[in-house]
């Protein structure tokens, strides 16, 4: 769902317009808030892997199959998810420059959503819509 390098390029574009969509439902309708997750973790970790990106790809699928099975530690899984995947943007990409930035956000946004989890569908939300726009913004190259 994080992953800026696509080997097939449509999946950047699919992946950033799935992500900002779901983000913005999640920000909507917070009550259908774990299938959301669920849901954009399973798609995000298709594409990654069909892209080339096997670790975030792997990771995501697996985050969102635990999130359907035990929906009532979210914040937790979510908060654990974003601290892996913002460090594996920091540290795979050789310390660029909008990948640093974008994995220093997402792991500012994993430590909020551990310690207050009371505002989880406000950050999953915007990480969503943040995640989707780099995707985006990869795809038309404007980095």
């Amino acid at each position: 769902m994080f992953s800026l390098n696509l080997g097939w390029p449509v999946f950047g574009l699919v992946g950033g317009v799935i992500a900002i969509l779901f983000g913005i439902l999640i920000l909507a309708f917070p009550r259908i808030l774990n299938y959301l997750v669920g849901i954009a973790l399973l798609l995000g970790g298709i594409a990654g892997i069909m892209s080339g990106s096997l670790l975030p790809g792997i990771l995501s699928i697996i985050f969102g199959i635990v999130v359907f099975i035990f929906p009532k530690i979210l914040n937790y899984l979510v908060g654990i998810y974003f601290i892996i995947m913002a460090l594996t943007m920091i540290f795979s990409t050789g310390f660029a420059m909008v990948p640093l930035i974008m994995g220093i956000i997402l792991f500012i946004i994993g430590i909020i959503i551990l310690v207050t989890p009371q505002i989880i569908n406000v950050l999953i939300g915007l990480a969503l819509i943040i995640s989707g726009f780099m995707a985006l913004a990869s795809y038309f190259h404007w980095f």
